[in-house]
């Protein structure tokens, strides 16, 4: 397989995450802090040899989590701990908490947030870049795109406009391949949402989708609906994988979750696309790999 690999970035000249990646999210949070180096070695070691390719960093600052010099140190020696691993590491920059409730305002106001986000992503790609010493493998922007807050037609352009000038900015940085999320719960038709994120890709971002198993909003049919749209095998669909979600939302108002039954996870983990869709998976922590070392409660 990597032989494989190697001919077709001989011949294509294309970027060296060309060939499906079969990675997992970790999403960093300060109690993970705890982990020590020996046990977060181990397990980068386990995701190696159970097949593992790629560590996806949700986020490298999360408000203000991860923003001070030891925050950053931390994640930058789980990083290279990952890649000591065998695993490529792709990394995602700033996350803003208040995302999902920014994006609702008018016109004006949202193209400048958006503005303000680029800035604050090229920001940490270069400190990453010049203070960090890191090369990551890829880019991953935080945000995540959904099929409500963009159904109006303006709003889609602003939103094109700053992920295609984001991805300019950050091969700027690093020219690395630039990876988004993006999850559906019915508010577009199957095709109007694939069509949306056929428009990200044509302007060089690479689309995951995720899954939606583990929240739930929709039923296994429906979801099968978008998700043969946007990532199947049939036709030209524009996204470059689907990410399973392994967990299960417990009810309350506040996002709290589980891992799902084991015999759930190993099928997911079995998954496989054959035309060569990238495999991830959410998240690290919900992996039973992972039960000793990082709390999911």
């Amino acid at each position: 397989m990597f032989k494989r690999c190697q001919i077709v970035l001989l011949l294509l000249l294309v970027s060296p995450l060309a060939c499906a990646m079969k990675g997992v999210f970790w999403q960093p949070q300060l109690r993970d802090n705890s982990v020590t180096e020996v046990q977060w070695t181990s397990l980068m070691q386990t995701l190696r040899q159970q097949g593992f390719d790629t560590l996806v960093l949700q986020w490298t600052q999360y408000g203000d989590a991860f923003a001070d010099e030891n925050g950053r140190f931390l994640l930058r020696q789980r990083a290279e701990h990952a890649r000591a691993a065998g695993l490529k590491v792709v990394l995602g920059l700033n996350a803003d908490p208040a995302f999902f409730d920014r994006q609702k305002q008018p016109a004006a106001a949202l193209e400048h947030y958006l503005g303000r986000l680029r800035v604050a992503d090229i920001a940490q790609a270069k400190r990453w870049r010049d203070q960090m010493a890191f090369q990551p493998d890829g880019w991953y922007i935080s945000a995540e795109i959904d099929d409500h807050n963009w159904r109006n037609t303006h709003a889609r352009e602003l939103l094109f406009s700053w992920l295609e000038n984001t991805r300019k900015q950050l091969t700027a940085v690093e020219n690395k391949p630039v990876y988004i999320s993006s999850f559906f719960a019915g508010n577009m038709t199957p095709e109007s949402y694939s069509q949306m994120l056929a428009e990200i890709h044509v302007r060089g971002i690479n689309v995951w989708v995720q899954d939606g198993r583990g929240v739930g909003t929709l039923s296994d049919a429906v979801r099968d609906l978008y998700l043969a749209a946007s990532s199947g095998c049939q036709g030209d669909t524009p996204t470059s994988g689907i990410v399973y979600e392994i967990f299960s939302v417990r009810p309350g108002k506040t996002f709290s979750a589980v891992p799902q039954p084991a015999d759930a996870i190993a099928k997911a983990l079995r998954q496989s696309s054959s035309c060569g869709k990238d495999r991830l998976y959410f998240s690290l922590r919900y992996l039973p790999v992972a039960e000793n070392t990082l709390k999911h409660d």
